[in-house]
This record gives structure tokens, sequence and C-alpha cells, in this order.
């Protein structure tokens, strides 16, 4: 069996792209990524006997997914002949119509969320913290990436969800073939993290010497909730004086963000930008707890890595979250929105150090056992023999 992967590089979607390819690999399924590159040359990457990535070229203005596949239709259509299955790790994967009428093997398509509920999401938040990069994704390329959606469902053998939230969420587009609908979860790397150093990053002078800290990872905008980790780092400060804060990520709110520690005074926060996958995991392992308050996800590779982890992970009590998470068993929940309680669940495993190092064991002990890529791996290709004899 040959298998071609179709994604598109940074964030989870790749993420999980590139952990099923490894895990396909292993298994001595021949895999090829395709994915893109903003610069240089198309080129291709041998990695081992059974698997390699190709690059090919991107034009870097939205939407970018648009321009990569009508650059590159031809090039696809010629090199995915030699493959007996075509997975679309996501919709925007395949945008092109007239491709998919043409592709002549199984397609497979992943969900990871619905552009409907995000959309809706997004136009609850306040207009103020709107980026023009975010109205353009969420409101101006809503119809291009919602059919794109509706067609490669149409057109997909099999189309696979990684949560069940997203499964109920298929519910609200129309004509869907529930038989040929499959749910398979995320999976982790678990020899990646367990072989992680937990290195220092920051310079001694940089870190400061406060005894606790708190992590955020993300883009910074307002439906991952970054401004409730801020109120609620204010909050904690007053009750822990070591306490520490440390946000990675980019986004149209950090200018804001910025304004807002000033205003209010915060210190021991640090800034770290974008960091490689293998920092990233560094800085989990450093952490006391990690808060993922985003306000729509479908089943965030972030927050299965931070239980991997064996970090204590505190989310909002949202499907997406409940899905992962049994409150008090492996992780916490606080109520959706609100600063206080969310504060109150950071503070109680801040202040008990073996509720975190229960939490944490449990939360590895569950990614363990329903989110390994080994066994992950397994069940696609299940689904891809399924498509190739159906």
């Amino acid at each position: 069996m040959r298998v071609a992967l179709l994604s598109h590089e940074g964030g989870g979607i790749s993420s999980v792209c590139y952990g099923l390819a490894h895990s396909l690999s292993k298994k001595k399924i021949d895999t090829t990524i395709f994915t893109n590159v903003t610069s240089g040359k198309p080129k291709t990457e041998k990695i081992g006997d059974y698997l390699e990535i190709v690059y090919l070229p991107l034009i870097g203005c939205p939407p970018r997914i648009l321009w990569y596949y009508l650059q590159n239709q031809r090039t696809l259509q010629r090199l995915l002949g030699d493959y007996n299955i075509v997975h679309a790790i996501s919709p925007e994967t395949v945008l092109s119509y007239t491709f998919m009428n043409q592709l002549k093997r199984p397609l497979i398509t992943t969900l990871h969320g619905s552009h409907r509920m995000a959309l809706k999401t997004f136009i609850q938040s306040p207009t103020r913290n709107w980026a023009l990069s975010d109205f353009g994704f969420h409101l101006l390329e809503f119809p291009l990436h919602d059919t794109t959606t509706r067609r490669c469902i149409a057109k997909s053998r099999r189309v696979v969800v990684c949560s069940v939230t997203t499964q109920n969420e298929l519910k609200t587009y129309e004509n869907v073939d529930s038989s040929k609908v499959t749910v398979i979860h995320n999976g982790v790397d678990l020899s990646e993290i367990q072989h992680e150093e937990a290195e220092l990053i920051f310079e001694k002078e940089k870190a400061g010497d406060y005894e606790l800290s708190i992590m955020y990872a993300g883009r910074l905008f307002w439906m991952k909730g970054i401004m409730y980790v801020l109120r609620a780092y204010e909050n904690l400060q007053k009750q822990f004086k070591n306490l520490g804060l440390k946000i990675f990520g980019k986004g149209p709110l950090e200018s804001e963000i910025k304004k807002f520690i000033a205003r209010r005074r915060l210190n021991n926060i640090y800034f770290g930008g974008f960091l490689p996958h293998r920092e990233l995991i560094r800085e989990i392992k450093k952490s006391d707890v990690i808060v993922f308050p985003s306000l729509y996800e479908s089943q965030p590779m972030f927050a299965l890595e931070t239980m991997a982890c064996r970090k204590p992970l505190v989310a909002f009590d949202l499907p997406y979250a409940r899905e992962i998470v049994r409150n008090g068993h492996n992780g916490l929940l606080a109520r959706t929105c609100d600063v206080n309680d969310l504060s109150k669940k950071i503070a109680s495993v801040l202040s008990d150090s073996n509720l975190g190092q229960k939490l944490g064991e449990n939360a590895f002990k569950y990614v363990e056992k329903n989110h390994n890529w080994d066994v992950q791996s397994e069940k696609y290709l299940r689904v891809y023999q399924d498509a190739m004899t159906s």
C-alpha cells in the first residue's frame, strides 16, 4: 500500500499529519506527505525507507491554500496517480473541485472541527478584538471553506472525524452518509515526548526567581481565550508571590496584551513567541500548570501533548474539553468564561503538588490508552483498506 497525505505546514493539523505519517512508516507503509514551502523551489526530502516529504510552492497571500492547489494541481494529479490512497488531513488540502473530480484514487478526508461552529463562536466575540486576518478567515473566506467541506464529504470514500464533538457537528451538514464516517482520535507520539529532556531555554536573569509557573501556548487572539488567562493571573499573583506566566505564540492581540500587562502592573510574564515543537514540549515539562481556555476546538493537540507530559491541564468546561478531561481525575474544568472559577482551579493545583501529580499521572494514562499513534494508525489502516475494497 502507498499512502499520500495532503497537509499544510504549521499548527495542530500539521502535527496530526506528521504523527500519522511517522507511525505508518514505522509499520513499513510507503507514505508521502505533500505540503507547502513558502520560499524556495519544490523539493523532496527522504526520511527513512518508508517516508518522504514533497514540498510544493505557495503564494503567501490569503486564501493561501487555494493558491497552493491552483499552482500545483497538475503536479499533484501526476504524482498522486502512483498511490493507492489519497488522504486529505483537512478539507482545505483538496480545495479544487476539478481536482477532486479528476482524482482516480480513493479519497479519505479528516475533519478537525466545523467552520460553521467556529464562525458562530467568532461572531460572538467583541468586535474590538477582531483582527483583519481573523475577519477574513472566519467571515470573508467562510463560503469557500464551507463549500469545500461539503464537497469533500460528498466526494470522499470515507470521512474521519477526530472527535465525537466534530461528529455531532456534522449534523449541521445536509445529506451526510453516517455509514462512511469514522471517529479516530488525534494521536500523540509518546516516544518523542518521553525522550525529550526538560532543558532550560531561558537564561537565569530572564527566567526570574519565581518558584511556580503557569503556561499558555497558542495563537494570540480572542477565541483562544488568552485574555482570560491574564485576568486569572492577575488574581493569582495576589495569592502566590513567586508566580510566573509564560506565553508562547503570536497573533493580533499581542499589543493589546502588553498594554493590559502594563496597565495592571503585572510582573513575571515572559513572552516566548513561536517555539519549535521540541522546545514547546520542554517548556510544558518545566511548568506547574498548563492553561488551555480556548472557546472552540475539536481535539487540540497541545492539550493532548500536555497530558502526555504528565502535567495538569485546566480548560473551560466545553464539549471538546469534556471529551478528554474528567474533571478532578485527569485535569480540571472551569466554568466557561468565568475568570474567578478559572483562577480557583489553577490555584488548587498550585497550592497542592499532590493534586497536580495525580492529575498529571492520570492524564498520561488516558493519553497512552486512547491517543497513542501506534494504535490510532492501525485504525486509519482499516479505513484505508475498507475504502480500497468498497
